[in-house]
């Protein structure tokens, strides 16, 4: 429930896939999307009773939203990279099994998702990744033969 109003409060408040608050990190997102701090606070706080549940639905969320061309959807992805962002507990949570799910027909979904963005924003969303990329130690060295694998 807490991811969905979330998501929800971030598609509200204008966020798009390569949404320029999503690339100014977490203190563009206050600006945004107000209720996205209290998102990661209080999934901060379940994390230590709940991380298997949270990892499950944060992976849910990115898979459905790749199929799904509903405006609500075609968010989730920026929505999640800005989570991520704001909070290396979470980043963590999920990115070994993030990069374990990135097989070809992901990544043929995820780029089917970004094909219609301008170049500006998705060179946004491009260094956004790159970043939460750099900021990761759980399943870096996983990400990298994924990256020259599939390149």
């Amino acid at each position: 429930r807490v991811l969905s109003c979330g998501l929800k409060d971030f598609c509200a408040h204008g966020a798009a896939p390569g949404d320029a608050a999503l690339a100014a990190g977490p203190a563009g997102a206050d600006k945004r999307a107000p209720k996205i701090a209290s998102v990661v606070g209080i999934l901060g706080h379940l994390a230590s009773r709940h991380a298997g549940s949270i990892k499950q639905e944060l992976l849910r969320m990115f898979h459905e939203s790749l199929g799904s061309g509903r405006e609500q959807h075609k968010a989730t992805v920026p929505f999640l990279l800005q989570l991520a962002l704001m909070s290396p507990a979470l980043l963590g949570t999920v990115s070994a099994e993030l990069v374990d799910s990135l097989k070809p027909p992901v990544l043929n979904q995820l780029h089917q998702h970004f094909s219609a963005l301008p170049r500006d924003e998705l060179e946004h969303v491009v260094g956004v990744v790159v970043h939460l990329i750099s900021q990761t130690s759980a399943g870096a060295f996983r990400i990298l033969p994924v990256l020259v694998g599939t390149a």
